[in-house]
């Protein structure tokens, strides 16, 4: 059960990534969603803080895009819907 957390969207290229922070009953996790590929690229790793894991979900995103040289777009962190 979700208690709260964010999600994004990256859209880079042919890519579409779901990035996710989030506290539920297994604690404060991360976890990126390759939309297009349908795969778990990070199913799911435990953070400190819902702010920590935005920052490893974009370093996850980052890395797994290979896009070390040119700045992602703005992300637009919405809030999850607890449950």
């Amino acid at each position: 059960m979700l208690d709260e957390g964010v999600w994004a969207e990256l859209k880079v290229g042919g890519n579409h990534l779901r990035l996710f922070s989030e506290h539920n009953a297994q604690g404060v996790q991360v976890s990126v969603y390759d939309a297009v590929g349908k795969k778990w690229i990070v199913p799911s790793e435990a953070v400190e803080d819902i702010e920590q894991g935005k920052e490893k979900a974009v370093e996850y995103a980052t890395t797994y895009l290979d896009h070390r040289d040119a700045p992602l777009p703005r992300l637009v962190w919405k809030r999850s819907r607890a449950g």
